[in-house]
Protein backbone atom coordinates (compact mmCIF):
# COMPACT_ATOMS: atom_id res chain seq x y z
CA UNK A 1 0.00 0.00 0.00
CA UNK A 2 2.59 2.33 0.62
CA UNK A 3 6.32 2.80 -0.93
CA UNK A 4 8.50 2.54 1.85
CA UNK A 5 12.60 3.60 1.39
CA UNK A 6 13.50 3.37 5.06
CA UNK A 7 11.58 0.95 7.89
CA UNK A 8 12.14 1.31 11.63
CA UNK A 9 11.87 -1.71 13.48
CA UNK A 10 9.04 -3.18 14.38
CA UNK A 11 8.00 -3.28 18.46
CA UNK A 12 6.81 -6.75 18.18
CA UNK A 13 9.59 -8.18 16.25
CA UNK A 14 12.42 -6.68 17.76
CA UNK A 15 11.60 -7.81 20.96
CA UNK A 16 11.90 -11.45 20.01
CA UNK A 17 15.19 -10.71 18.40
CA UNK A 18 16.99 -9.32 21.50
CA UNK A 19 15.61 -11.67 24.01
CA UNK A 20 17.42 -14.14 21.92
CA UNK A 21 20.21 -12.25 22.03
CA UNK A 22 20.03 -12.50 26.20
CA UNK A 23 19.13 -15.81 26.45
CA UNK A 24 21.92 -17.06 24.69
CA UNK A 25 24.46 -15.43 27.25
CA UNK A 26 22.60 -15.64 30.38
CA UNK A 27 20.51 -18.08 32.61
CA UNK A 28 18.81 -17.72 35.92
CA UNK A 29 16.67 -15.02 37.86
CA UNK A 30 16.62 -12.11 35.97
CA UNK A 31 15.08 -8.25 36.11
CA UNK A 32 13.23 -6.53 33.95
CA UNK A 33 13.45 -2.78 34.36
CA UNK A 34 10.84 -1.44 31.63
CA UNK A 35 10.70 2.30 31.70
CA UNK A 36 8.22 4.79 29.84
CA UNK A 37 10.04 7.48 27.24
CA UNK A 38 8.26 10.94 26.99
CA UNK A 39 9.23 12.54 30.29
CA UNK A 40 11.20 9.85 32.16
CA UNK A 41 14.04 9.37 29.78
CA UNK A 42 13.32 12.23 27.21
CA UNK A 43 12.15 15.74 29.80
CA UNK A 44 9.90 16.81 26.88
CA UNK A 45 6.93 15.11 25.03
CA UNK A 46 8.36 13.80 22.07
CA UNK A 47 5.17 14.78 19.86
CA UNK A 48 4.69 18.14 21.21
CA UNK A 49 8.63 18.67 20.82
CA UNK A 50 7.74 17.88 16.74
CA UNK A 51 5.06 20.00 16.56
CA UNK A 52 7.42 23.12 17.33
CA UNK A 53 8.12 22.60 13.90
CA UNK A 54 5.02 23.83 12.79
CA UNK A 55 4.02 27.83 12.89
CA UNK A 56 2.61 28.86 15.69
CA UNK A 57 -0.79 29.13 15.04
CA UNK A 58 -1.22 25.62 13.62
CA UNK A 59 0.54 24.41 16.21
CA UNK A 60 -2.01 25.03 18.82
CA UNK A 61 -5.16 24.48 16.71
CA UNK A 62 -3.13 20.54 16.37
CA UNK A 63 -2.99 20.81 20.13
CA UNK A 64 -6.65 21.51 20.73
CA UNK A 65 -7.55 18.23 18.97
CA UNK A 66 -5.70 16.36 21.29
CA UNK A 67 -8.30 15.37 23.74
CA UNK A 68 -11.03 14.72 21.00
CA UNK A 69 -8.31 12.79 18.77
CA UNK A 70 -5.97 11.16 20.95
CA UNK A 71 -1.94 11.42 20.53
CA UNK A 72 -1.17 9.02 17.81
CA UNK A 73 -4.16 11.00 15.51
CA UNK A 74 -2.22 14.37 16.94
CA UNK A 75 1.42 13.32 15.45
CA UNK A 76 0.18 11.48 12.46
CA UNK A 77 -1.67 15.07 11.56
CA UNK A 78 1.19 17.45 13.04
CA UNK A 79 4.06 14.61 10.46
CA UNK A 80 1.55 14.90 7.58
CA UNK A 81 0.92 18.55 7.76
CA UNK A 82 4.91 18.87 8.06
CA UNK A 83 5.50 17.25 5.19
CA UNK A 84 2.82 18.38 2.71
CA UNK A 85 2.37 21.87 3.61
CA UNK A 86 6.03 22.90 4.99
CA UNK A 87 7.96 20.24 3.08
CA UNK A 88 9.48 18.85 6.01
CA UNK A 89 11.17 15.75 5.79
CA UNK A 90 12.15 12.51 7.89
CA UNK A 91 15.78 14.14 8.47
CA UNK A 92 14.82 17.38 10.15
CA UNK A 93 11.95 15.35 12.24
CA UNK A 94 14.88 13.06 13.01
CA UNK A 95 17.31 16.29 14.03
CA UNK A 96 14.02 17.78 16.25
CA UNK A 97 13.95 14.53 18.40
CA UNK A 98 17.70 14.19 18.80
CA UNK A 99 17.93 17.20 20.20
CA UNK A 100 15.81 16.38 23.05
CA UNK A 101 17.59 16.43 26.70
CA UNK A 102 17.80 13.52 28.39
CA UNK A 103 15.92 13.93 31.79
CA UNK A 104 18.70 14.53 34.14
CA UNK A 105 20.59 11.74 35.24
CA UNK A 106 18.74 8.91 33.48
CA UNK A 107 21.51 8.37 30.99
CA UNK A 108 23.39 7.12 34.17
CA UNK A 109 20.93 5.21 35.04
CA UNK A 110 20.45 3.16 31.84
CA UNK A 111 24.16 2.33 31.45
CA UNK A 112 24.36 1.82 34.71
CA UNK A 113 21.89 -0.82 34.94
CA UNK A 114 22.79 -2.62 31.62
CA UNK A 115 26.33 -3.22 33.36
CA UNK A 116 24.43 -5.57 35.92
CA UNK A 117 24.39 -8.87 34.25
CA UNK A 118 20.74 -10.56 35.98
CA UNK A 119 19.21 -7.12 34.97
CA UNK A 120 17.58 -6.06 30.96
CA UNK A 121 15.82 -2.79 30.02
CA UNK A 122 13.22 -2.46 27.95
CA UNK A 123 10.96 0.32 26.78
CA UNK A 124 7.32 0.68 26.66
CA UNK A 125 6.01 3.84 25.18
CA UNK A 126 3.44 5.07 23.27
CA UNK A 127 5.93 7.49 21.23
CA UNK A 128 7.20 5.79 18.36
CA UNK A 129 9.78 3.65 16.88
CA UNK A 130 11.35 6.35 14.71
CA UNK A 131 11.61 9.03 17.74
CA UNK A 132 13.12 6.78 20.10
CA UNK A 133 15.07 4.55 17.74
CA UNK A 134 16.19 8.47 16.70
CA UNK A 135 16.91 9.59 19.87
CA UNK A 136 19.00 6.13 21.36
CA UNK A 137 21.08 6.26 18.31
CA UNK A 138 22.23 9.91 19.43
CA UNK A 139 23.33 8.76 22.45
CA UNK A 140 24.78 4.85 21.00
CA UNK A 141 22.62 3.44 23.37
CA UNK A 142 20.16 1.32 22.06
CA UNK A 143 22.12 -1.69 22.03
CA UNK A 144 21.20 -1.34 26.06
CA UNK A 145 17.86 -1.90 25.75
CA UNK A 146 18.11 -6.02 25.42
CA UNK A 147 14.42 -6.49 26.62
CA UNK A 148 13.48 -4.65 23.16
CA UNK A 149 10.93 -1.43 22.90
CA UNK A 150 7.05 -2.06 22.95
CA UNK A 151 5.92 1.26 20.98
CA UNK A 152 4.04 1.88 18.19
CA UNK A 153 5.81 1.61 14.67
CA UNK A 154 6.95 3.82 12.07
CA UNK A 155 8.38 3.85 9.01
CA UNK A 156 9.53 6.38 6.23
CA UNK A 157 8.13 6.39 3.20
CA UNK A 158 9.50 7.05 -0.15
CA UNK A 159 8.54 10.86 -0.31
CA UNK A 160 10.14 11.82 3.05
CA UNK A 161 7.26 11.41 4.86
CA UNK A 162 6.87 9.57 8.54
CA UNK A 163 4.46 7.06 9.00
CA UNK A 164 3.68 6.15 12.58
CA UNK A 165 0.94 2.97 12.88
CA UNK A 166 -0.64 1.92 15.87
CA UNK A 167 0.89 -0.48 18.40
CA UNK A 168 -2.42 -2.87 18.79
CA UNK A 169 -5.83 -1.71 18.61
CA UNK A 170 -7.96 -2.41 21.84
CA UNK A 171 -11.10 -1.39 23.45
CA UNK A 172 -11.05 -2.63 26.90
CA UNK A 173 -8.72 -0.64 28.98
CA UNK A 174 -9.60 3.06 29.95
CA UNK A 175 -6.54 4.02 31.33
CA UNK A 176 -4.96 3.50 28.09
CA UNK A 177 -5.26 4.66 24.20
CA UNK A 178 -7.15 2.68 21.77
CA UNK A 179 -3.61 2.01 20.22
CA UNK A 180 -1.81 0.77 23.44
CA UNK A 181 -2.54 -0.66 26.34
CA UNK A 182 0.85 -0.59 28.35
CA UNK A 183 -1.15 -2.90 30.41
CA UNK A 184 -1.42 -5.67 28.08
CA UNK A 185 2.64 -5.53 27.52
CA UNK A 186 3.38 -6.07 31.17
CA UNK A 187 1.43 -8.47 31.25
CA UNK A 188 2.77 -10.66 28.96
CA UNK A 189 6.03 -9.68 29.60
CA UNK A 190 5.22 -11.15 33.49
CA UNK A 191 3.70 -14.13 32.25
CA UNK A 192 6.48 -15.06 29.80
CA UNK A 193 7.85 -16.73 33.11
CA UNK A 194 11.44 -14.91 32.25
CA UNK A 195 11.59 -12.23 34.54
CA UNK A 196 11.58 -12.79 38.40
CA UNK A 197 10.80 -9.35 38.90
CA UNK A 198 9.72 -6.39 37.17
CA UNK A 199 10.18 -2.63 38.03
CA UNK A 200 8.58 -0.33 35.81
CA UNK A 201 9.71 3.56 35.53
CA UNK A 202 7.18 6.34 34.31
CA UNK A 203 4.89 9.43 35.01
CA UNK A 204 1.90 9.13 33.59
CA UNK A 205 -1.69 7.77 33.89
CA UNK A 206 -1.17 5.04 31.08
CA UNK A 207 1.80 3.95 33.16
CA UNK A 208 -0.76 3.46 35.60
CA UNK A 209 -2.48 0.30 33.42
CA UNK A 210 1.00 -1.32 33.26
CA UNK A 211 1.76 -0.59 37.00
CA UNK A 212 -1.68 -2.22 38.21
CA UNK A 213 -0.58 -5.49 36.48
CA UNK A 214 2.97 -5.82 38.33
CA UNK A 215 3.46 -8.05 41.59
CA UNK A 216 3.83 -7.78 45.14
CA UNK A 217 7.77 -8.62 44.47
CA UNK A 218 7.78 -5.91 41.73
CA UNK A 219 8.78 -2.10 41.95
CA UNK A 220 6.74 1.01 40.61
CA UNK A 221 8.92 3.86 40.24
CA UNK A 222 6.70 6.96 40.32
CA UNK A 223 8.36 10.59 39.04
CA UNK A 224 7.28 13.19 41.66
CA UNK A 225 5.43 16.48 39.84
CA UNK A 226 4.01 15.12 36.52
CA UNK A 227 0.43 13.35 35.93
CA UNK A 228 0.54 9.87 37.73
CA UNK A 229 2.55 11.18 41.05
CA UNK A 230 -0.45 13.49 41.17
CA UNK A 231 -3.09 10.98 40.96
CA UNK A 232 -1.60 8.11 42.91
CA UNK A 233 -3.03 8.56 45.86
CA UNK A 234 -6.66 7.31 44.60
CA UNK A 235 -4.95 4.81 43.05
CA UNK A 236 -2.42 3.09 45.42
CA UNK A 237 -4.48 0.73 47.00
CA UNK A 238 -4.73 -0.62 43.64
CA UNK A 239 -1.24 -1.16 43.52
CA UNK A 240 0.07 -4.65 45.12
CA UNK A 241 3.59 -4.03 44.52
CA UNK A 242 6.12 -1.65 46.41
CA UNK A 243 6.04 2.51 45.03
CA UNK A 244 9.22 4.92 44.66
CA UNK A 245 9.03 8.26 43.98
CA UNK A 246 11.63 10.09 41.94
CA UNK A 247 12.58 13.77 40.74
CA UNK A 248 15.51 12.74 38.04
CA UNK A 249 17.69 9.95 37.14
CA UNK A 250 20.29 10.31 40.02
CA UNK A 251 17.66 10.27 42.69
CA UNK A 252 16.45 7.01 40.96
CA UNK A 253 19.13 4.93 40.90
CA UNK A 254 20.42 5.70 44.13
CA UNK A 255 16.85 4.47 44.75
CA UNK A 256 17.36 1.53 42.27
CA UNK A 257 20.54 -0.14 43.17
CA UNK A 258 20.18 -1.25 46.81
CA UNK A 259 16.69 -3.09 45.70
CA UNK A 260 19.04 -4.13 42.76
CA UNK A 261 21.52 -5.66 44.14
CA UNK A 262 20.21 -7.20 47.39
Amino acid sequence: MFAISRCFRLSRCLPAFRRGLSESSQSGPRTLVAIDFDRTIVEQDSYLAVSQLLPTRQRKEMQNLIPKCGWLNFISRVLQLLHSEHKVNFATVAMRVRSLRAVPGMLRVVRRLARIPEVELCIVSDANSFFIDEWLQAYDIECLFAGGVFTNPACVQASGAVLVLPYQEQGDCELCPFNLCKGSVLEELTCSGRYERVIYVGDSCNDLCAMKRLREKDVACIRRGYELHGKIAAHGQELACSVLTWRDGHELVELLMPKIVA
